[in-house]
């Protein structure tokens, strides 16, 4: 049965807003929103990144109010540190990092509104003295992840009967890649096993995680075990990982899990592994199987939020 059950026009009513003004504001990257909460965080801000968040001045009545934003430190750039907010406006923050002290650095802005209000926001910021910018190679750590859409590898190895193919616009964020021929025998992970390499910079170390962004794929194979790849980092021993609940054809009508792979365009699959020590790390994804169709890889160290794609691309620094 088809919803609606029947054509008929649903109630409509009209928000009410108060004729007043009453200042709100909200800050990139959190659930928190001012008068609900004092105090807003912004993301880290690191000098590998060089983010720039913003702030969200919204007006909940209907009369316009002044604005003004304060800083406390030279180091900060505010896009508008003044104005009226008649409905809303979003306030850009950099860092002037020519500027700022080395060290981890803290301060906060004051956001305040004309009818009396008044929010703190903190700011955050990872200003390392080493390494240098420039002498980094591959993806870098910021706010507890990496994200990394799949075609952009560091390097690729292939062998006489495999290549990877990009296809572009699959994904959700950008392309997807997967290795060709589709007829190919499944293969023992060695040393001459096609993989895609990832360059990334981690400064944190002990357990982390790797989120595997996969498309739907069929177990055409009817492998009972389901379709496998690899992943592993610098020369530990690949981790075999099955992307489970992909049902064979006759299976489709009743496996809600599978209904669900199609319905998001995405499986996330999530393996552990150790890092001894921070620095230039190499992320590997094996060819185990074909048919493994690969999104985007995202490496959690702890700070990663749930989302709906995922976070955007990490900076990537390439070293020639």
């Amino acid at each position: 049965m088809q919803q609606p059950d029947s054509n008929i026009m649903p109630e409509v009513k009209e928000i009410e807003i108060p004729e007043t003004s009453n200042m709100g504001v909200s800050v990139e990257g959190s659930e928190l929103w001012f008068p609900n909460a004092d105090t807003l965080t912004l993301p880290e801000f690191d000098k590998f990144n060089q983010q720039s968040y913003y702030i969200e001045i919204f007006n909940r009545g209907s009369n316009p109010f002044d604005y003004s934003v304060e800083t406390k430190n030279d180091w900060m750039e505010i896009s508008e540190s003044e104005g009226i907010i008649e409905s809303q406006k979003r306030i850009w923050v950099n860092i002037l990092w020519d500027k700022i002290p080395s060290g981890n650095v803290s301060s906060e802005l004051i956001v305040k509104g004309s009818e009396g209000s008044k929010v703190f926001i903190n700011i955050l910021v990872n200003n390392p003295t080493s390494p240098e910018r420039e002498s980094l190679d591959g993806f870098v750590e910021s706010n507890g992840y990496i994200s990394i859409e799949a075609e952009n590898f560091s390097n690729i190895n292939t062998s006489n009967r495999i290549m990877w193919q990009i296809i572009p616009n699959l994904g959700r964020t950008s392309s997807a890649i997967t290795p060709l021929h589709v007829n190919a025998i499944a293969r023992k992970v060695e040393n001459n096993t096609p993989c895609l390499e990832y360059k990334v910079y981690l400064f944190t170390t002990g357990e982390i995680s790797v989120n595997a962004y996969l498309s739907p794929t069929l177990n055409f194979m009817n492998k009972p075990e389901g379709i496998f790849y690899a992943i592993s980092f610098d020369d530990q021993p690949p981790q075999i990982i099955t992307m489970t609940n992909n049902p064979n054809p006759p299976d489709l009508n009743h496996d809600p899990v599978w209904n669900r792979w199609v319905a998001d365009n995405i499986y996330i699959s999530i393996s552990k592994h150790q890092i001894d020590k921070p620095g230039e790390h190499v992320l590997k994804f094996w060819m185990v199987d074909p048919g493994v169709v690969l999104q985007k890889l995202v490496i959690d160290t702890g700070g990663l939020k749930s989302s709906c794609l995922g976070p955007p691309e990490s900076f990537k620094y390439l070293k020639y």
